[in-house]
């Protein structure tokens, strides 16, 4: 499975094969959200974006939800349009709602030719109640941690070049890496603001159509009594060479923290010692 952008177009043979995915329910990652656009559009090869000519309201981008009035994306996702945003996909509660331009914040400093200050706010007006499929992540309190494994979800294509994108969410297991070993591929093409992670084979990966989408920290997930699972969101999924033939390049969530606490509605979990009445998992029957 792949997310993000492509950078760099690899030359690969055409092969129909799963990027190391395996199918999730939306319960097991419930701040995994998806993005559609009521416009079609070229596709630009650069993005990890899925973009059709024939179709409208397509997913176009994944984002992840933060609190009942707030999500984070990647700053690439937004084109001054109105964007539609499905919370539970695939599951019996599944809720659409639309966020207008005037709803939507890109990070001031995006660049879209170094792709540094990769990360946007999604606000709702409209309260989002949670439920065990649709649940806010956590932000983390620290730096990405070397070589700590991690997951990443959306519904991007799963073969590479040749494009095949999934009806259910998928997931790919990989590990987060350290800042040398990232430039030792990228170079001077890693900025601030940027983390990478990879499988050991380049096997499990994001593509084309997962941008936005979260990297979450594997030993932060936690299900409560409700059985509403708790984690934390270390990265956005953002750019990458190909699907599967480099490590993923992905915005540092953690970087980014107080701008998402000083641009969000709401940001639940923003601060360790919160309060909030909203910090519950409530069912919807």
């Amino acid at each position: 499975m792949k997310l993000f952008n492509i950078l760099l177009i690899a030359e690969v043979s055409a092969r129909d094969r799963v990027i190391g995915g395996f199918p999730e329910p939306i319960s097991a990652h419930p701040s995994t959200l998806a993005i559609y656009k009521n416009k079609s559009q070229r596709r630009n090869p650069r993005f990890r974006v899925r973009q059709e000519d024939k179709k409208d309201n397509i997913i176009h981008c994944g984002a992840v939800l933060i609190s009942s009035h707030s999500a984070i994306t990647a700053a690439h996702c937004l084109s001054n349009t109105v964007l539609f945003i499905e919370s539970g996909r695939g599951s019996g509660d599944s809720k659409l709602g639309e966020c207008p331009p005037s709803f939507q914040k890109k990070h001031e400093n995006y660049s879209s030719i170094y792709m540094s200050n990769d990360i946007a706010i999604l606000n709702f007006e409209k309260k989002l109640k949670f439920s065990v499929n649709s649940f806010p992540a956590k932000i983390p309190d620290r730096m990405p941690v070397n070589n700590r494994p991690s997951t990443v979800c959306g519904w991007g294509s799963t073969s590479y070049p040749s494009l095949d994108y999934p009806t259910e969410m998928i997931c790919a297991d990989n590990t987060i890496l350290d800042k040398s070993s990232c430039i030792d591929y990228y170079g001077t093409q890693i900025k601030p603001g940027m983390v990478c992670a990879r499988s050991p084979t380049f096997e499990q990966d994001a593509c084309v159509g997962d941008s936005g989408g979260p990297l979450f920290d594997w030993f932060s997930y936690e299900i409560d009594s409700k059985r509403c699972v708790h984690e934390e969101v270390v990265g956005l999924v953002s750019w990458g060479q190909g699907c599967g033939t480099a490590p993923g390049v992905y915005t540092d969530v953690f970087h980014f923290k107080d701008w998402i606490r000083q641009n969000a509605f709401e940001c639940l979990y923003c601060d360790r010692d919160h309060n909030h009445e909203d910090d519950k998992c409530v069912i919807d029957i």
